[in-house]
């Protein structure tokens, strides 16, 4: 996470630029909220790398979600486009599943497939080419009090206050409001992010920019289209195509009964392996 905690540095540089007092600078911290490291870097983009148990309830989904990468070739008239899907499901209670594949001859082709179920606190990755299934374990999630919930509260009116109240920060910051538009069927709100690279940085012999465009649906509380748009890696471009709310079917949230399942525990080691029947 180092490319993050820079971001957020340089959100809090850019605070101080502007004259603020000591107190001032450090609540602008909840005022910029640095995105995530492109995909080249951390390897996933619009939510491609499972960051934890969702906490989202009650706004089940179906959608598909398509990545395109484009890169330029270094005699800058050549470009490989690569393109593949994941299928992602959320039902009412957390649960999500995501099947993961590539496009061959116009068809989807499932490489594996994660499910996480806050309700179990399990992770669950499947392997359907093996039919094989692991299932990883986790501890209870730690609930929260009333009073940290109040404290997360007052957290949020005052980011939303200094939000307003100081707009120039996030734009030396390098952020950028869209507005908002339909995407897949569905309201969402746009932010931009663009980062400079001065000369020298990383061996380069003039200033470079990368961007980092996102678009997220207040109401599912999910990115539906990221645009990441680096000239160290290309172009990549991660947009929801299809979307249906409703609840899932159950069995997608569970391992099929044909699977060899090895199951662990966070933090611990292999159970041995279980047929499941």
């Amino acid at each position: 996470m180092k490319l993050r905690t820079g971001m957020m540095g340089m959100a809090m540089m850019a605070g101080v630029s502007l004259g603020m007092n000591a107190q001032t600078a450090v609540d602008s911290r909840m005022l910029v909220n640095a995105p995530p490291a492109p995909a080249g870097i951390m390897g996933g983009l619009a939510g491609g790398v499972s960051l934890g148990m969702s906490s989202v309830k009650g706004q089940p989904y179906t959608l598909v979600e398509k990545t395109t990468t484009v890169k330029l070739l270094s005699d800058a008239t050549t470009t490989i486009t690569t393109v593949r899907e994941e299928k992602k499901s959320r039902d009412g209670e957390g649960r999500e599943r995501t099947e993961s594949g590539t496009i061959k001859d116009g068809v989807f082709v499932p490489q594996f497939v994660r499910i996480s179920d806050p309700v179990a606190h399990t992770s669950t990755t499947l392997m359907p080419q093996s039919k094989t299934a692991r299932v990883t374990h986790l501890p209870a999630p730690k609930e929260r009090t009333p009073e940290e919930e109040a404290k997360m509260a007052e957290m949020r009116t005052k980011r939303e206050a200094l939000q307003k109240e100081h707009p120039e920060i996030r734009e030396r910051a390098g952020f950028e409001a869209l507005g908002s538009r339909n995407i897949a069927g569905v309201a969402a709100d746009g932010t931009r992010f663009t980062h400079a690279v001065p000369a020298g940085t990383e061996g380069n012999d003039r200033e470079f920019k990368w961007t980092l465009e996102r678009w997220v649906s207040p109401d599912l509380q999910i990115p539906v289209m990221t645009v990441n748009d680096d000239p160290r890696i290309g172009k990549m471009t991660v947009e929801v195509t299809e979307l249906q709310r409703g609840e899932p079917d159950t069995g997608l949230f569970q391992v099929p009964a044909d699977y060899k399942v090895t199951e662990t525990k966070s933090g611990a080691g292999v159970v041995p392996d279980v047929a499941l029947q």
